[in-house]
């Protein structure tokens, strides 16, 4: 057997657990200097699912039915006017390729969302609230992939939406629908970063800084054998194991599973801020 150990990592958030099994190579290291550990699960971390997951966690420990999903769409004078604002810095705008120039128009929407981000939450605190936002900005098709319209999909806390569309009306129409009751959030994730297209060193999702980000539990251990439900969970989703012992590299695990009840109700105990979620 290679010379190296598993790392069991879990999640937690609302009623959805999800465990995943890296393998990381050579001896473990000692004491706090565990670097190249992190560095190495990181890596692994970064797949076609990685966004989604992250989504869907945000989800699942931040919102809840009667929530809102949100979309904001660009009329001809509100595209108009990030085009502008990217032609005033880009002298050269229409000598660029196409791609050149929706990564622009793409990069000039998101800095429009923001400054309406800022707007809404304005309004928000002068009524003792708090804007709670997971926003994408998409000029894709998740189903065809097709270029489309840039526009915008956010998640928001009930009551808020009339405030959107208050301060959007300018540039463009909003419409949303409210959240149903969902064990997981998972297929509201998916379609979000299905939308969004891959842009170098840019940022698939943006989210507030006051939503509870549930943090990983890791343990170590030395056997390969495939993860399992906790006792009193119900199976979700499970990425096929493969056991490639012989080969030069151990593919992670994945399984997604409804949390034991038991286990809900002493988690519901723990208060925001401890070990298991802490707020950022």
């Amino acid at each position: 057997m290679k010379e190296g150990y598993w790392i069991i990592r879990t999640y937690e958030s609302g009623i959805i657990g999800e465990k995943i099994k890296y393998w990381v190579k050579g001896e473990r290291p000692s004491g706090k200097s565990r670097r190249k550990e992190k560095s190495e699960i990181k890596k692994q971390e970064q797949n076609e699912y990685s966004a989604m997951k992250a989504v869907a966690r945000l989800l699942n420990e931040n919102y809840q039915e009667g929530d809102i999903l949100l979309g904001l769409d660009y009329s001809d004078d509100g595209l108009k006017k990030i085009t502008d604002r990217v032609q005033s810095f880009y002298p050269d705008f229409a000598d660029m390729t196409e791609e050149e120039k929706a990564d622009l128009i793409w990069e000039s929407a998101w800095h429009e969302l923001e400054l309406c981000l800022r707007r809404v939450s304005r309004d928000l605190k002068k009524q003792g609230r708090e804007l709670f936002s997971v926003a994408i900005t998409s000029d894709m098709d998740g189903d065809t992939q097709e270029r489309v319209r840039v526009h915008h999909h956010l998640v928001v806390k009930a009551g808020c939406e009339k405030i959107f569309q208050e301060k959007w009306k300018a540039i463009g129409d909003v419409d949303w629908e409210t959240l149903s009751k969902q064990a997981d959030y998972f297929p509201i994730a998916e379609y979000l970063i299905k939308q969004v297209r891959g842009i170098p060193d840019a940022k698939k999702f943006r989210s507030s800084r006051n939503l509870i980000r549930p943090q990983p539990k890791d343990r170590v251990t030395t056997s390969d054998a495939e993860l399992r439900v906790p006792r009193g969970g119900k199976l979700l989703f499970r990425q096929e194991y493969q056991n490639r012992s012989g080969s030069a590299h151990y593919q992670p695990q994945y399984i997604r599973y409804i949390i034991p009840e038991e286990k809900r109700k002493k988690r519901a105990l723990v208060p925001n801020g401890s070990e298991e979620v802490q707020r950022l």
